[in-house]
């Protein structure tokens, strides 16, 4: 497959600008009381209906929007499409799925942007921001501009928004994919949650390729299952374009077994059971970490600033998008070589130079493992880790995060940034039942306190500050700060410190051996 990136592009069309026609866009859907319903504006939340507004109800396990159409109705709706007929004497289009039908009318009444641009979805339990981060800087070394959309902020290509970091509702998706093609963005890169795949808010999205980072059935929180989550992927494969295709993990057994089970065109990646696109591991160093890509017949060298096999198959990722397209891979390998740090995704703190800090989100305990691992495998020396003991430390995890710290680690200090002291303690006599040798264990609550006593007291080997990333929290003090801006704080005092000398006071217990008698 190849292609390239559009010079320009075409807005909404004259009819759209007057209103979208359910009669022509929805061919399932059955009218009640009128022959067609148009829509200029929509709203799925009774309270955010406007005069002229088409309500379409949003429905979840804990409420149903269908209920509120009366206060919908009340605030100004002209029509209403629901799943189910309403006691309402305005006009009714009866659709199965108000919230496709959304995302759908959402990106309709923007102009489908996505038909337009370079659209790349990024799903799966675990890597998902490194790959869509390294996908973007691929993309931009060879674009010039790219819009991206990840937990760690939103950019539409000229403007950069890092507050942006829960998944997007679907309106905000649609609204951020109109300013970026407005803005002249040929590509669009959009991480996805699963709640985003369950309140369907790429519905009407349509996109060009879909990387599958891993299907971990460990990493599926509450009552998700794997099941679950391969029929959320179902859905989203048709999504695809004509043309579209499915990259997947190769590594991961789970990813490899769905998607080759898919019927989706597939193309995959990885570092050991890779058939299409696969980074050979040549050496690390200093936090470095030196691969061997194969696309096709072509060997190109990569050196990546961030450790971890986990990080190496992300940017393997982008390398492999940029074969898909038959883009330059030299040109595609510098750009993925210039991200160099990655916030809170094993990112290191340049400050720290005898004893290296790294800063990582991990909060569950594989992505606790897949750390270690990666600090292992660099031969920093033994590992201090400060782990977060947040609220959303699922209790079936808790026991097995102490025993990955109990394995991995060489000291472990367990703090909170969101639970009171006498929380924080209960929570961490859970995860100590997972240790073998709870001695190697501190307890220290408060968070800043915790992060300031390992950089104090560790001389030799590395730290590892996880659970957080770069979330913000309040200290006991009520002072804002998070891992980062706590760690710098404590290095700096700690390198500031003027050495103690050693003075010999007592003469040496024998003579010197250069004395005779």
């Amino acid at each position: 497959m190849s292609t390239s990136f559009r010079d320009g592009f075409s807005g909404k069309s004259d009819s759209q600008a007057e209103g979208l026609s359910l009669r022509k866009f929805l061919s399932e859907g059955v009218f009640v009381g009128t022959e067609d319903i148009l829509v200029t504006r929509c709203a799925h939340r009774a309270q955010d209906c406007q005069p002229g507004d088409v309500f379409i109800p949003h429905h979840s396990a804990a409420s149903d929007q269908h209920d509120q159409v009366d206060e919908a109705v009340r605030r100004g709706a002209v029509a209403v499409v629901a799943e189910r007929l309403l006691p309402v004497s305005i006009p009714q289009c009866l659709v199965d799925d108000t919230r496709e039908v959304y995302g759908r009318v959402c990106q309709a009444l923007v102009g489908q942007p996505s038909q337009r641009m370079l659209t790349i979805g990024v799903v799966g339990t675990c890597g998902k921001t490194t790959t869509a981060l390294f996908v973007a800087a691929m993309l931009k070394r060879l674009g010039g501009a790219v819009a991206y959309y990840t937990s760690l902020g939103a950019s539409d290509s000229t403007a950069c928004d890092r507050t942006a970091t829960r998944p997007p509702a679907t309106r905000k998706l649609a609204r951020w994919m109109e300013r970026a093609e407005l803005a002249g963005s040929p590509a669009a890169i959009i991480e996805l949650t699963p709640s985003m795949l369950q309140q369907q808010v790429t519905a009407g999205v349509e996109f060009d390729v879909l990387i599958l980072t891993g299907m971990r059935s460990s990493q599926l929180r509450g009552s998700s299952s794997q099941a679950g989550f391969g029929e959320l992927m179902r859905r989203l494969g048709e999504n695809l374009k004509p043309h579209g295709m499915l990259l997947y993990n190769a590594d991961d057994a789970s990813a490899a077994q769905w998607a080759e089970a898919s019927g989706l065109d597939c193309v995959n990646y990885g570092l050991d059971a890779a058939q299409h696109v696969q980074g050979k591991r040549l050496g690390r160093s200093g936090g470095q970490q030196q691969l061997l890509t194969t696309t096709g017949n072509l060997l190109m060298p990569m050196t990546l600033k961030i450790p971890g096999d986990h990080v190496a198959r992300a940017a393997m990722a982008a390398v492999a998008v940029a074969w898909m397209f038959d883009f330059s891979i030299p040109d595609a390998v510098a750009g993925i070589e210039a991200l160099d740090t990655i916030p809170g995704r094993m990112q290191r703190l340049s400050s720290a130079i005898e004893v290296p800090v790294h800063i990582d989100a991990a909060e569950t305990p594989d992505r606790v493992a897949v750390a270690l691992h990666a600090l292992r495998q660099h031969q920093l020396g033994p590992t201090t880790v400060v782990m977060d003991l947040g609220c959303k430390l699922d209790p079936q995890w808790r026991q097995r995060l102490g025993e990955v710290l109990d394995k991995g680690a060489d000291r472990v200090v367990l703090s909170s940034s969101d639970l009171s002291a006498d929380m924080a303690q209960s929570l961490a006599m859970d995860v100590l039942g997972g240790f073998r040798s709870p001695g190697r264990v501190q307890v220290i609550a408060d968070r800043s306190a915790a992060i300031r006593w390992a950089i104090d007291h560790t001389e030799v080997g590395s730290i590892l500050l996880a659970g957080c990333g770069v979330k913000s929290w309040t200290d006991r003090d009520g002072i804002p700060g998070t891992d980062e801006s706590i760690a710098k704080q404590a290095l700096a005092r700690k390198n500031s410190r003027v050495p103690i000398p050693v003075l010999s006071i007592f003469p040496p217990s024998a003579a010197a051996p250069y004395f005779s008698h």
